[in-house]
């Protein structure tokens, strides 16, 4: 591989965080990948805060990264050396920085404490927020005796495209892949960037025109009905929204004229609710009760979507609260469709 040269200093670049003394060894209830698809998450969800570009994690490394942090739990907890990280790092990746951790206890049931570990660092967080990334290595290694073990190596390179697993380049890692490819081979989604078609962009909010041909293609409708809204003129999706108002599953954004359907704006997790309890025919309420969404005009779709399995909140572990008033992002919708419609 051709050399890499890190920028800045080292220190400035290279950053480790070591377990809490306190901690004890315990059992591990999550696997190594669902530990890297929290870490992308996480790491991702923090540059958004910030205006950075979300990283694509190059999953064609994931096996050499893994294996770094496993080498860490056996021998020295230290950073890779600079062939070492060569041998990790693909063709034409030009600059580089590493975070490192290891939590003794391996009965965590996230990433959380340790993505909380790296950015409460100035150093890790420097990692993670540095603008000119464009790829994440995540490799994550887990021994009930030992604990978790992490390696996350931010880079980016020239002629560089990480090879897909699945349908779509952008989701490898996620916790929502698989859902996204059930959704993929009902036919409920194509992609984001056509023609290629080879992104589905996971982390984009979803709006109700979008919603509007999730369902249409999800529900086989066909039935345009009579209903004009005012505002779908033009609209790619204004045949979708039309076929959604003929079959009852909307009325309208703007009551009690409800005249327009606002096909650009974002859908909040209560009207993701509203939308798939009516295009389900769900009733059950259930005995599920989010300490959220009191006085929301959706709570009865919230508690039908929970009564029925499509949700179970979103706040876990604990799972309390449903954040009605969030946007739905593509990813999450993807999850919502697979499990509602139970592919």
């Amino acid at each position: 591989m051709r050399p890499l040269s890190v920028v800045v200093a080292l220190a400035a670049l290279l950053s480790f965080a070591p377990a809490p003394p306190s901690a004890v060894a315990g059992t591990a209830t999550v696997t190594p990948a669902e530990f890297e698809s929290c870490l992308l998450e996480k790491i991702n969800d923090a540059r958004a805060a910030v205006g950075a570009r979300r990283l694509i994690m190059a999953s064609d490394t994931t096996g050499d990264t893994r294996a770094w942090s496993r080498w860490m739990a056996y021998n020295t907890f230290r950073h890779t050396t600079t062939s070492e990280r060569y041998a990790i790092l693909p063709d034409g990746a030009f600059t580089a920085g590493e975070n490192i951790a290891w939590w003794s206890d391996a009965g965590l049931p996230d990433c959380s404490k340790i993505h909380t570990m790296f950015i409460g660092s100035s150093g890790h967080k420097a990692n993670i927020l540095k603008s000119n990334w464009r790829y994440v290595a995540l490799g994550a290694y887990v021994d009930n005796s030992k604990g978790w073990w992490v390696t996350e190596i931010f880079f980016d390179a020239n002629g560089y495209s990480p090879e897909c697993d699945g349908t779509f380049c952008d989701d490898d890692g996620s916790m929502f892949e698989a859902d996204i490819e059930k959704i993929a081979a009902a036919g409920i989604t194509t992609g984001c960037n056509p023609p290629t078609s080879d992104r589905f962009c996971l982390y984009d909010h979803v709006t109700r025109g979008q919603m509007a041909a999730f369902l249409t293609r999800a529900l086989n409708l066909s039935d345009r009905g009579s209903i004009d809204f005012t505002d779908d003129d033009n609209s790619p999706f204004e045949a979708d929204i039309e076929r959604m108002a003929a079959a009852g599953i909307t009325k309208g954004c703007n009551p009690p004229t409800n005249d327009r359907f606002c096909p650009d704006q974002r859908v909040t997790r209560g009207q993701m609710a509203a939308f798939l309890a009516r295009a389900l025919g769900l009733s059950d309420r259930g005995s599920v009760d989010f300490v959220d969404d009191e006085g929301s005009v959706h709570e009865a779709e919230i508690e039908m979507m929970a009564a029925a399995g499509i949700t179970m909140g979103c706040n876990p572990p604990a799972n309390d609260r449903f954040c009605p008033n969030d946007y739905v992002t593509r990813g999450q919708m993807a999850a919502f469709l697979a499990r509602g419609l139970d592919l």
